[in-house]
């Protein structure tokens, strides 16, 4: 009997998880969703270095936020590091996108570096690779912020917004 009141005891604590002292994977699974964010300066460009995984929603204001902050301070040409953002899903791809578009309808101008595997998959699938300006390399990225580029990047968005 005093196994069973045991046993008991320790069901109800562990479905009680303000009684549980025990932290369970699962309580930290919207902490691996997150998106980190940080930004740094690289010959007049602004890299915004992001991390982690992306969703639709709250991660993609912190990406809108993030850009059009930087836009706000006088970086008018940003660089969305995507080399540690480790998934995508197509709603934080529309934000990603929306945030880009944002920016250059602001006048900047705004490119994408070292997306990989399933970042890469979706751009690729959604055929937004074709709208976007993607860089594999930071040097060839950095270097592509110039008057022509810059003005063939504005004219893209221009005809895909007369489709």
């Amino acid at each position: 009997m005093e196994a069973i009141s045991t046993m008991a005891s320790e069901h109800s604590t562990r479905n009680n998880p303000t009684l549980d002292p025990q932290p369970r994977a699962c309580d930290h699974v919207s902490t691996r969703m997150a998106i980190e964010i940080s930004t740094r300066q690289a010959g007049g460009v602004t890299i915004l270095d992001i991390s982690g995984r992306m969703v639709g929603g709250s991660e993609g204001q912190k990406i809108h936020t993030a850009m059009t902050t930087e836009y706000e301070q006088g970086h008018h040409w940003l660089l969305l590091n995507c080399g540690g953002l480790t998934f995508i899903d197509s709603s934080g791809l529309g934000d990603v996108v929306a945030a880009h578009v944002a920016i250059i309808r602001l006048g900047g101008i705004a490119r994408i570096l070292d997306p990989r595997g399933t970042v890469t998959d979706a751009l690729v699938r959604t055929r937004l690779s074709s709208l976007l300006d993607i860089f594999p390399d930071e040097a060839g990225a950095l270097a592509s912020f110039n008057e022509s580029d810059n003005q063939r990047t504005r004219e893209k968005l221009v005809g895909y917004n007369q489709r």
